[in-house]
């Protein structure tokens, strides 16, 4: 099993509830798609910095 940390976070109950229908909609485990929103946002930085930007 991989090392894990916990991250806590607030949001507007609105938000939260519509978080949840969408997880709920789609099917998504909550820590799979933060995870993922993550990934893909420092993914698309990293495929925007100049060559050799990467270090």
């Amino acid at each position: 099993m991989e090392n894990t940390r916990t991250m806590a976070l607030q949001m507007p109950e609105e938000t939260y509830q519509r978080l949840k229908a969408y997880l709920k909609r789609h099917q998504v485990k909550q820590k799979d798609f933060v995870t993922r929103l993550v990934e893909a946002a420092m993914e698309k930085e990293d495929g925007s910095a100049p060559e050799g930007g990467n270090e």
